[in-house]
């Protein structure tokens, strides 16, 4: 089973979106674009356990534009559609089912029914009249009108990854669901015992001699007498149990307890939030295949409490496993687990929500340049990314932006949603920006690139194919390339500290005191020794930032206006 598609109207801050997932959906974005959202409104449809007799009021829009006058305020919904029902589940909603294009999500036309699959369709309302107060929240099939039975929700119902502790026994708790269908008598028979013996050991208790004549000097002082304690022993009358004396009280308190890196067992609460976030995922994936074959799995913020190797392979797992995975994610690592097409980027920065994804296609240019995703993932919640030549540039800016916050406390690009990235290319990728400016752009991402001037007229067609593609294009002086830009303008006694420095420290061979060309010389060791911009960087006296890539970060730092092309710094 899997979605088709999700409309949403007017749901939290989605004002009208509709979505066309493909097999598997990693849901990745920039803050408060709506990640958590759309993980929610799969619930309200879906989950028949997200929502009580109230709905939750704050799934209303909010609207920066108030209705006005006698305007119709239109009701919130989310729409979905469900294809590739198994055939018991076909059985038992054959009255509900449409003919579903699966392209669109939507009922098949006439002239497209040999291409429809048996699917059915699912809308979650919820209407608020704001002059009575007064709320109604349903579920319907939008094919007929009529109401979703609580039974027929269950049959489509999700499976969730939640926030709570694993293995839990309560009632509600995944592992008792799955005890219970392997062995309900034996599980019972364990509860009725434990009840038991919780009395019995609690019984204990109030006949221990201390706690007896406490009890006993606590009633002396007249309580008995006003309880109506009339009996020679009237301590006899007290005993203890926990929270409200039954046995599911008991349970609601138990967690599993783990012996890891050692003979002691301790609570899973003590072990971490890996441990547990690992378990939940693996108590999901067992809870899918026993009560619902090829269900739908939710996760909001998955991976945030698991390393990266656990992230990316629990990821894989769950993506193999279900009929369909919904995961929201900040990690990049999870995100390698799916197929590019199944990224959906959701942004807010142009003006409203949006979604992106990468459609499917079989032209080799596009399938190529998709290879070089890996390099936008750490900078999927970003709004912007900044795309640089090579690794030496990244390594050099990212080593000034670094410098300039420890000096002065300068903000660095990052600090207003831009992000820097590289091709993987040691002797740069200028060739490689088209490609990965058109990715991003494909994503949603603001783009904008950064480009050396080492040699004066080179890149002019260059400039022509990026600019239908980037919002920005930031052109060092003529003749300058990352390593003069380091060292163009700082002081001789710096730059000659400088060099002595990384002389030292790398067996340069110099006879630094003879050098005249301090900046020739910095700028040829810098180019010849891959991997020195860094500790260039890093060897500069406190307050020595070179100016023109500082001037290169406070472009990246301030809003892009109508001019394309920005040149920085003038040439010498």
């Amino acid at each position: 089973m899997y979605i088709a598609r999700v409309r949403l109207q007017r749901f939290r801050g989605f004002a009208e979106q509709v979505i066309i997932p493909r097999r598997h959906v990693a849901i990745v974005g920039e803050p408060r674009a709506g990640r958590t959202d759309l993980i929610t409104a799969v619930r309200r449809v879906l989950d028949p356990r997200s929502t009580s007799r109230a709905p939750d009021l704050s799934d209303l829009h909010q609207s920066p534009t108030p209705a006005q006058g006698s305007e119709e305020v239109l009701a919130t919904e989310v729409e979905v559609t469900l294809l590739g029902l198994d055939p018991a589940r076909e059985q038992d909603l054959h009255e509900r089912l449409e003919l579903i294009d699966p392209n669109s999500g939507l009922p098949a036309d006439q002239e497209q029914g040999h291409q429809g699959q048996l699917g059915v369709r699912i809308c979650y309302r919820l209407y608020l009249d704001e002059i009575t107060g007064e709320y109604e929240h349903m579920w319907l099939y939008p094919a007929t009108g009529a109401a979703v039975p609580r039974a027929e929700r269950l049959l489509l119902a999700v499976v969730v990854i939640g926030s709570s502790l694993p293995l839990q026994l309560r009632a509600g708790g995944v592992l008792r669901r799955l005890a219970n269908d392997l062995d309900a008598d034996g599980l019972a028979t364990a509860f009725r015992a434990l009840g038991k013996d919780v009395t019995a050991a609690t019984g204990k208790l109030a006949k221990v001699k201390g706690v007896e004549q406490s009890i006993t000097a606590i009633l002396g002082t007249g309580a008995a007498q006003l309880l109506e304690l009339d009996g020679p022993n009237p301590q006899s009358a007290f005993a203890f149990t926990s929270d409200d004396g039954s046995g599911e009280a008991v349970l609601r308190r138990l967690q599993a307890t783990l012996a890891l890196d050692g003979p002691v067992a301790l609570p899973l609460s003590s072990h971490g939030s890996t441990t547990s976030a690992v378990l939940s995922v693996a108590e999901a994936m067992v809870a899918s295949a026993a009560d619902l074959p090829g269900a739908i799995i939710l996760a909001d913020d998955f991976g945030d409490d698991l390393d990266a190797a656990a992230g990316e392979t629990l990821a894989a797992l769950l993506r193999r496993k279900s009929g369909q995975a919904w995961i929201s994610t900040r990690r990049p690592e999870v995100v390698r687990a799916f197929d590019p097409t199944e990224v959906l980027r959701l942004t807010c920065s142009h003006g409203e929500r949006r979604h992106h994804q990468l459609v499917p296609t079989t032209d080799r240019k596009l399938r190529v340049g998709r290879r070089s995703l890996f390099l936008l993932l750490p900078a999927m919640t970003t709004k912007a990314v900044a795309l640089l030549e090579g690794p030496h540039d990244l390594e050099g800016y990212g080593a000034v932006a670094a410098r300039r916050v420890q000096d002065s406390g300068t903000l660095p690009p990052s600090a207003f949603g831009v992000r820097l990235v590289a091709p993987g290319v040691a002797d740069g990728g200028k060739d490689q920006l088209p490609k990965l400016a058109r990715l991003a752009n494909d994503l949603g991402f603001h783009v904008r690139v950064v480009l050396d001037n080492d040699k004066p007229g080179s890149d002019e067609g260059l400039i022509e194919e990026l600019k239908p593609l980037v919002e920005q294009i930031i052109r060092l002086p003529a003749w300058t390339a990352i390593e003069k830009a380091l060292v163009r303008g700082l002081l001789p006694d710096d730059l000659r500290s400088v060099l002595a420095s990384l002389n030292d420290d790398f067996g340069l061979g110099l006879d630094v005191l003879a050098v005249d060309d301090l900046e020739g010389c910095l700028v040829t060791q810098l180019k010849k020794k891959g991997g020195l911009h860094q500790p260039f960087v890093d060897a500069l006296p406190s307050g020595a930032i070179p100016p023109l890539a500082a001037a290169v970060l406070d472009a990246l730092s301030r809003p892009c206006d109508t001019q394309v092309l920005v040149e920085v710094g003038t040439a010498s």
